[in-house]
C-alpha cells in the first residue's frame, strides 16, 4: 500500500494535495525516505570503485594496509542521501504543477513511475485492436498484427 502513496506523491499535479493534512506528514516522510532509497538502489557503483575507495580511506585513516574503517566513502553516501532528501522535500513545497518540472528533480524522476490517468487512448486502442484480431484473424504474427493496429490507428 506503501508504494501507491509515494506513486501518487509522485505525480507532479497531485502531490499532497490529495492527503489528509493530519496524514501529511507521515506521507511525505515515506515519499522522502522512498526517493532516498530508489537513489541508494539506481546508483551503480563497481567493485574497483568501492574497494579504492576503502583503500584510500583506510591509507588515510592511518592504516598502512588499508584494512581501517570506511569513514569517508560512509560519510560521502550519508551526505548524497542528505541532499536527496532535501530534493525530495523542495519537489514538494514546490508549486509547479507541470510534468516537465520533474526534470529539475532527478532523484524524484527516477521514482516517478506512474502512468498518467487517462484511460481513453488505451480503450480506444484496445477496441480497435478488437476490430482487427477476429475470427478470420486469429493466427496474424505479432509484427503483423502490429502494423495492422498502427495502420488503422494512425489514419486521417
Amino acid at each position: 500500500m506503501q508504494f501507491l502513496l509515494v506513486a501518487a506523491v509522485s505525480q507532479p499535479q497531485y502531490k499532497l494535495n490529495w492527503v489528509p493534512p493530519d496524514s501529511r506528514n507521515g506521507v511525505s516522510q515515506a515519499f522522502v525516505e522512498a526517493v532516498a532509497m530508489m537513489d541508494t538502489t539506481s546508483r551503480p557503483t563497481t567493485v574497483a570503485e568501492s574497494t579504492s575507495s576503502q583503500l584510500i580511506a583506510g591509507l588515510e585513516g592511518g592504516d598502512d594496509y588499508g584494512y581501517g574503517e570506511n569513514n569517508s566513502s560512509s560519510s560521502a553516501v550519508a551526505s548524497s542521501t542528505s541532499q536527496v532528501k532535501a530534493e525530495a522535500m523542495d519537489f514538494l513545497s514546490d508549486a509547479d504543477k507541470s510534468l516537465s518540472r520533474l526534470r529539475v528533480f532527478p532523484a524524484v524522476q527516477r521514482l516517478f513511475h506512474t502512468t498518467l490517468p487517462s484511460s481513453a487512448p488505451v480503450e480506444r486502442l484496445f477496441s480497435i485492436a478488437g476490430l482487427i484480431e477476429t475470427q478470420r484473424r486469429n493466427r496474424l504474427s505479432d509484427s503483423n498484427f502490429e502494423k495492422l493496429l498502427m495502420l488503422n490507428v494512425n489514419k486521417v
